[in-house]
């Protein structure tokens, strides 16, 4: 049976092997950035493949346009990237691994719509969220939709691949969203009922699952099973893991003091009530007065906090240490994930997707985006 991959046209496996070897090109250039760009841009020529075409009038115009809005936004597109690499570095081609990585980048953006709203987050990318241009209404429908995407761009796997790395990597998909809603529940559950009896390993288990896997774990899994090495995929979970967590934190920090490239609103995590690990830090260290404070600031919906309070927190965060014991904590981790992934790959194929691979251990706890 021929894929079905753009919601409307039926393709052939050849024209789509084609297709998609014309849109992923090769990495030119060994800088990280570039290599991201690269990948970025295959995945920008891909993306017609599997979403309908723009346009229309009324509510199709309205509908298209929210499907693609985040698509078009960019982003690191970290995840497809990964998943990338790790097909090429296992011997496989680029374009066997594109269905997959479009897949996980749409599957980025359905979190992405859904979580904007759980947080009542006002930007994405530099931009209004989703919800706050359209209503919530609206960007409910648009996630849902971006996530039946995401299956209906798997299913060109089977053309692609084959039926059986088709199913497996549905498979990954289904796990890894399993993990990725369970640890989004658990940070939500503790901002619900106002948890407080919280340690390091506490975020750590959580930041595990709601990003380590997803961010990292997965898409390198993935990558092998596109390559057809999936018999590997297990060697990637202790330390990608690690990885990924330390990417969290990564994001975490660019929350609290930003970035020059930052997108999202400084401060955000605080006003979300979010148990950061610079929180849970900054609890352990300040005064019993303090603590008394800033449980009163974060206990109080987002709408009833202050500027002013924000700014105490984030403030209290650099003077307590716990800016500057995140970011060691991330480069640790990261220093144990390199160890981790020179083991891993030892005998990966040697070059540019290995070499990028291993540059982006560093590049996710440096970035300013």
């Amino acid at each position: 049976m021929n894929p079905r991959v753009s919601g409307e046209t039926w393709v052939s496996p050849k024209t789509l092997r084609e297709a998609l070897f014309n849109a992923a090109g090769v990495v030119l250039y060994m800088d990280v950035l570039s290599v991201l760009q690269q990948k970025s841009r295959a995945i920008d020529a891909s993306l017609p493949l599997f979403l309908p075409k723009r346009g229309g009038a009324g509510w199709k115009r309205d509908y298209m346009d929210m499907l693609w809005d985040y698509n078009l936004r960019g982003g690191k597109r970290l995840r497809p990237a990964l998943c990338m690499l790790s097909c090429e570095a296992w011997w496989g081609k680029q374009e066997q691994a594109v269905p997959t990585a479009v897949a996980l980048e749409l599957l980025q953006n359905f979190f992405l719509i859904h979580d904007d709203m759980e947080d009542e987050s006002l930007l994405r990318r530099g931009k209004p969220c989703l919800h706050r241009i359209w209503g919530v209404p609206y960007a409910i429908n648009a996630g849902d939709a971006t996530f039946v995407k995401v299956w209906e761009t798997l299913m060109a796997n089977r053309g692609a691949l084959g039926d059986e790395k088709a199913l497996e990597i549905a498979g990954e998909f289904v796990a890894l969203s399993n993990r990725t809603t369970e640890g989004q529940m658990r940070e939500m559950y503790w901002v619900r009922e106002k948890e407080w009896d919280l340690t390091e390993r506490d975020y750590l288990e959580m930041a595990a699952e709601k990003a380590g896997y997803y961010t990292v774990v997965a898409p390198l899994r993935l990558g092998a099973i596109c390559a057809g090495r999936g018999g590997l995929k297990g060697n990637f979970d202790s330390w990608g893991i690690k990885w990924g967590v330390a990417f969290q934190i990564q994001d975490d920090l660019l929350n609290a003091v930003g970035g020059k490239k930052y997108g999202k609103e400084i401060g955000g995590d605080v006003y979300e009530g979010k148990r950061t690990l610079l929180l849970i830090h900054l609890m352990e260290h300040c005064n019993y007065k303090q603590k008394k404070e800033i449980m009163k600031i974060m206990n109080k919906p987002r709408e009833k906090k202050t500027a002013k309070e924000v700014r105490s927190v984030l403030k209290a965060m650099g003077d307590c240490g716990s800016v500057d014991y995140a970011r060691k904590t991330a480069r640790r981790l990261a220093e144990e994930a390199k160890s981790g992934f020179e083991k891993s790959f030892a005998d990966a194929r040697r070059g540019e997707a290995k070499d990028a691979l291993a540059a982006l251990i560093d590049y996710v706890i440096e970035r300013d985006v």
